[in-house]
């Protein structure tokens, strides 16, 4: 214990002489004296702060001025040894070393020994923020000299400068002075020499450089440079090292966007992976402008990763807009949709979609327009991750979206579903027909035509055939109610999905809803285009086909509701195309309806004998006859009397038999009679005209006529009897 103690107090005694040695003119003993400092003073840093109470900085610091450069480098590293406790380079003792040790490496001839020791002093005390805010000198100064070991042939040298060089940057006034403008070749050079630790110094100085100068980096080689080291492979870069790159690289990008093109697509690719969103922004805006410039570039990007790196960027939710907006130009690509990549991005976006922390709406519009882009492809539709899409279109239109993310989602829908049965159970299974039964009647006609559209897909086949049904009918029916009413226009995806529906699943036929339905088809019958009228007159004909097989109750309810269509189909007959006629012809040959004959007048009824008192007898088939009134002595009697006859089916080849007869005190004679084939005004609605009676004519050879008109309707004649 006495022994240590001793020790103690000699160590003591011997700094402090050693230090009173460091003063005077005879430069040998200083020398001396500063070597055995600096033994003394390794590694033990209480023997440093003995030294420094002692005052062996400001004796240094007399003597540099004139000291040889020999003593210089000595001095230069006794400084080196006490500035590396940072209890002394913090101190203010430090701090009156910085500007004498700028002035000695200003020497020419000061060798690399000495640069060093002086360099690695100001790193430790400048290193400080604190220091670095009593630096009275100016940038021109002490970057000046800094410059001139950016080019050392020691790499220490270089990495030391380069160093010193970053912590002055830190200093505004530093950043904005034109000589730090000198800096930048040296300092791009360094970058990208392929030695990572000078690399990561000279990378750390252009960050602060490269806000203030960016053309001066990019004149000098910079952007290049940057992306060599981005995607250098041969040393592998330290994620800090290539991180700093990528800053730089993205201050640079920042200051003008003509720089986006000379910047390779595989270094914004990696700038993505960035932590700093700031980086990962300005490589988004980058790439986003390269693919509107050549959207053959989409390809690329996607080679390089591209995809994947976005879908990352999306679900931790960083730069949405940007990156859905990049994933969606991608997708809309047939190429890349083809790309293997793009088969694995179809679960990432629909967890996205369904991922509660997705606040961005743009994203997830996006993100729904990638998920339809890629249903495009028959083979991503197809893959098993497509269900999950499906599951998130659905939630997405349950979310009360937007009119335009309605559209999206349901045309995405429709592209999953067309080719794939897994894919439409998946929107079964997940709600997604109730949900769509509701958009049909939505006051956005497009979003209704196009919820239509999507039914008619799911229906298509029998896949579905547990979740059809009539509530399904009567949404399609109350879809083609409210385009009626509100716009006077009819969806015509509406009919062809009806008609789908109908053919696909005959056992609706029977149905409350089909028969609720068939008024509205008739409205469009008679106020649709020409192809709305089309799809009415294949589902009605398609309706009609089961009345043989249905309940005669719900047969002869559905006939009696079709029947109003009797006068409308009679018109279309006149007017539309030939490929309607067969249908129409189908169709009126079997609606219920009343053939109503009018017997308006009779001209030359002259009789030889006796005057003329004539009346009609009507008969068709077997049925009772119908009788006129009887006009008396008049040979052009006037009668406009009609007579109805309702049949549940047209009287097909049957014919009308009317007889004209006088009725005297003698008896009735017969003054002729009419048979008129009645087939024709099934499907033409009114036949009428003068009728010769078949009997002889009068003994003048004047004809016998009868004036008559006979229509085919669905409703009874308010001259009927």
């Amino acid at each position: 214990m006495m022994n240590n103690k001793r020790r103690f107090y000699q160590l003591m005694m011997s700094s402090g002489l050693l230090v009173g040695l460091v003063s005077g003119s005879n430069d040998r003993l200083i020398e001396a004296s500063i070597c055995a400092l600096i033994k003394l003073g390794k590694d033990r840093t209480p023997r440093k702060l003995d030294m420094v109470n002692a005052g062996i900085i400001e004796n240094c610091l007399e003597l540099l001025p004139t000291a040889t450069n020999s003593l210089c480098s000595t001095i230069a590293e006794l400084l080196r040894i006490l500035t590396n406790s940072s209890a002394i380079a913090k101190s203010s003792a430090a701090a009156k070393i910085i500007e004498p040790l700028f002035m000695v490496l200003l020497r020419r001839d000061f060798g690399l020994w000495g640069q060093h020791s002086a360099l690695q002093s100001l790193v430790n005390i400048l290193e400080k923020p604190q220091s670095l805010a009593t630096l009275k000198l100016t940038p021109s100064q002490v970057i000046e000299p800094l410059i001139s070991f950016l080019e050392s042939p020691s790499q220490a040298i270089q990495q030391l400068g380069t160093e010193l060089l970053s912590h002055l940057l830190a200093q505004e006034h530093f950043k904005q002075d034109i000589t730090t403008k000198n800096a930048v070749v040296p300092l791009v050079q360094l970058a990208g020499i392929g030695i990572l630790n000078l690399q990561q110094t000279a990378i750390k100085a252009l960050e602060n450089i490269s806000l203030s100068w960016p053309k001066a980096v990019a004149d000098a080689g910079g952007i290049f440079e940057l992306a060599k080291v981005i995607i250098q492979d041969d040393p592998q870069p330290s994620d800090a090292l290539w991180e700093s790159a990528a800053v730089v690289l993205s201050n640079l990008l920042h200051s003008n966007t003509d720089y986006y093109f000379k910047v390779p697509i595989v270094v914004l690719v990696k700038m993505l992976h960035s932590t700093l969103e700031s980086t990962i922004t300005v490589a988004l805006n980058a790439l986003i402008v390269q693919e509107k410039t050549d959207a053959s570039s989409a390809e690329l990007m996607a080679e390089a990763g591209a995809i994947d790196a976005l879908l990352d960027l999306l679900r931790s939710h960083q730069c949405e807009e940007a990156s859905g907006k990049l994933l969606e130009a991608f997708f809309n690509s047939t190429r890349v949709r083809g790309m293997k990549a793009s088969k694995y991005a179809i679960a990432p976006l629909a967890q996205y979609l369904l991922d509660p922390q997705t606040r961005s709406q743009t994203g997830r519009l996006l993100a729904a327009l990638s998920l339809g882009d890629l249903s495009q492809h028959e083979g991503l539709a197809r893959a098993s991750d497509s269900i999950s899409a499906c599951r998130a279109l659905v939630n997405l239109l349950e979310d009360q979206p937007t009119e335009e993310m309605k559209m999206v989602a349901i045309c995405a829908l429709q592209n999953f579903v067309i080719h794939s049965r897994t894919n439409r159970r998946a929107v079964a299974e997940s709600g997604g027909v109730l949900v769509i039964q509701e958009l049909l009647l939505s006051p956005n006609p497009e979003v209704a035509a196009q919820s239509a559209l999507l039914i008619k897909l799911l229906f298509s086949n029998h896949t579905l055939q547990e979740y059809v049904s009539n509530e399904l009918v009567r949404s399609l029916t109350a879809a083609l109610e409210k385009e009626l009413w509100s716009t006077a226009t009819v969806n015509e995806e509406v009919l062809r999905t009806m008609h789908v529906i109908f053919a696909n699943f005959h056992k609706l036929h029977v149905s409350e809803a089909a028969t609720l339905c068939i008024p509205q088809l008739v409205a469009v019958l008679n106020s649709g285009s020409e192809a709305a009228q089309d799809s009415v007159l294949t589902t009605l004909c398609l309706l009609k086909q089961s009345w043989s097989t249905m309940p005669i109750d719900v047969s002869k309810s559905q006939a009696m509701v079709a029947a109003e269509a009797i006068p409308i189909l009679q018109m279309l007959m006149k007017t539309c195309p030939p490929g309607f006629h067969e249908r129409i012809e189908s169709l009126l040959n079997c609606l219920p309806g009343c053939l109503t004959v009018t017997i308006k007048r009779a001209n030359n009824l002259k009789q030889a004998v006796g005057g003329t008192n004539a009346f009609c007898q009507l008969t068709i088939g077997n049925g009772p006859a119908r009788q006129t009134k009887v006009v008396n002595r008049n040979t052009s009697p006037e009668w406009k009397e009609g007579f109805t006859w309702a049949f549940d089916v047209p009287p097909k080849g049957q014919k009308l038999h009317i007889l004209c007869k006088s009725k005297s005190t003698f008896g009735k004679s017969t003054l002729g009679r009419v048979t008129i084939q009645i087939d024709k005004v099934v499907s033409e609605g009114l036949y009428s005209g003068l009728f010769s009676l078949s009997q002889d004519g009068n003994k003048d050879g004047s004809s016998r006529t009868l004036e008559i008109e006979i229509t085919w309707s669905n409703r009874m004649s308010d001259e009927s009897v």
